[in-house]
């Protein structure tokens, strides 16, 4: 059994074993004075509206009683084995814990170490996680390993660790992705089937509009990558109906349930999601009005303007009802093959760019748009106006939509017609 393989671990290779103690509250260990239990933090599901598994996490407390934070405890090890061991003794704590309970069904998200998992597997690959190998309750395949983001190398031991755990039938989650310097190439190379969110980035979508606009856009990236994605550290309600606008699959954090000594039933509904999705369908619907009223007089000018051009009328009267609008930027034109006719019709009160950094690439003649969404959708959608989601605009510096819509002039050629408008930081 685990408990025995760790006993010997403890005398052969560790200057401080552990005694396991068994009680009615649980599993628990002494280990170097300092009593270590496990507490879980359900990891739910917005979609599914209740828990779908839980992260064992190490308590430890001193003969006082006092708390000791997980990071001292492990800071306290001294020499590699003796952090392998404790790395191993903890995720035997949760394990055993977390089998006591019937939580019916659910996945048990481990720690390992970083170092731990770099040095991979000894030879014996049956005492890397005996604490999984050997108890009779365990089902490998519920088993979520986290591994930091950081930790990912092509160390020939990280390589061994994650074909073991592959083998073994265990899934891995990329923790704290986003802390510090992330890099989109180790989900690539790792192929996680779960990528933990930093806790910055619930921080960042609420109180910086750009980290909210492109959450989604992050999201979007690591689902087409292969991987779900999990949302750490969501403590409030604006973090977590920023979650649910960007489509994050898994949420984790105190603002839906703390960690408990017991996992909680993961059959069980959370009111918590429950009342954010209703939440979620009201905001939603506010924005999606505030959106309409915003970009609809663009989508009804942009029209009107397409009429005129189709009847042969010049470009700059044209477009007057479009750039008459307040946040109205500029109009162009492009051919079938995306090519710009002309310079950009700007509105006669705009100061145009020339005291801009932009200046130079606001020279639009011989520009090829072809590659942008309001192209492509344009000549797709023949007629009807197409809009994009806010982006830079490589001509202006600045955040912008553009609306556009496809017709066929007086020679029944095709062209598009372009109108950008100024988008605000926050709608």
């Amino acid at each position: 059994m685990a408990q025995a393989t760790l006993a010997v671990v403890a005398e052969a290779e560790t200057p401080c074993g552990a005694d396991i103690v068994h009680s009615a509250s649980g599993v628990s260990a002494r280990y170097k004075g300092l009593k270590l239990t496990s507490h879980f933090q359900p990891i739910f599901s917005l979609s599914h509206c209740r828990a779908i598994g839980h992260e064992g996490l190490l308590r430890a407390a001193d003969a006082d009683l006092n708390p000791v934070a997980p990071g001292r405890v492990i800071a306290g090890t001294s020499g590699y084995e003796d952090l392998r061991y404790l790395d191993q003794l903890c995720r035997y704590l949760h394990v055993n814990n977390h089998s006591a309970h019937d939580t019916h069904g659910g996945w048990l998200f481990l720690n390992i170490h970083p170092e731990v998992f770099r040095r991979g597997p000894d030879s014996d690959l049956s005492d890397f996680l005996p604490e999984l190998c050997e108890h009779p309750d365990i089902d490998a395949r519920r088993i979520v390993i986290e591994v930091m983001e950081q930790a990912v190398s092509e160390h020939a031991g990280f390589a061994r660790t994650v074909e073991y755990l592959r083998e073994m039938g265990c899934m891995i989650a990329l923790d704290d992705f986003g802390a510090g310097h992330s890099n989109f190439d180790r989900i690539w190379s790792l192929q996680p089937e779960i990528v933990k969110l930093d806790r910055s980035f619930a921080i960042k979508s609420v109180d910086d509009p750009s980290a909210r606009r492109l959450l989604p856009q992050i999201v979007s990236l690591i689902h087409e990558a292969g991987s779900l994605v999990l949302l750490e550290g969501v403590e409030t309600e604006a973090q977590a109906l920023a979650a649910f606008d960007s489509d994050i699959d898994f949420v984790q954090g105190f603002y839906f349930a703390m960690p408990a000594a017991a996992p909680v039933d993961t059959r069980e509904v959370s009111p918590v999601i429950n009342a954010l999705w209703d939440r979620f369908n009201t905001t939603r619907g506010n924005g999606a009005q505030r959106y309409r009223e915003l970009i609809g007089p663009y989508i009804h000018a942009m029209g009107g303007c397409a009429v005129l051009l189709e009847e042969g009328m010049p470009m700059a009267e044209a477009c007057q009802a479009f750039l008459q609008l307040e946040r109205a930027d500029c109009c162009f034109l492009l051919d079938e093959q995306g090519r710009q006719v002309g310079r950009n019709v700007r509105p006669s009160h705009s100061a145009g760019p020339e005291e801009s950094q932009y200046r130079a690439l606001s020279i639009n003649r011989h520009a090829r748009w072809s590659r942008r969404p309001y192209f492509r959708r344009a000549v797709d959608n023949l007629g009807k106006v197409q809009v994009t989601r806010p982006y830079l605009s490589i001509s202006s510096g600045v955040l912008c939509v553009t609306v556009s819509v496809a017709y066929r002039d007086w020679d029944d050629e095709l062209r598009v017609l372009c109108g950008d408008l100024h988008w605000p930081q926050v709608v």
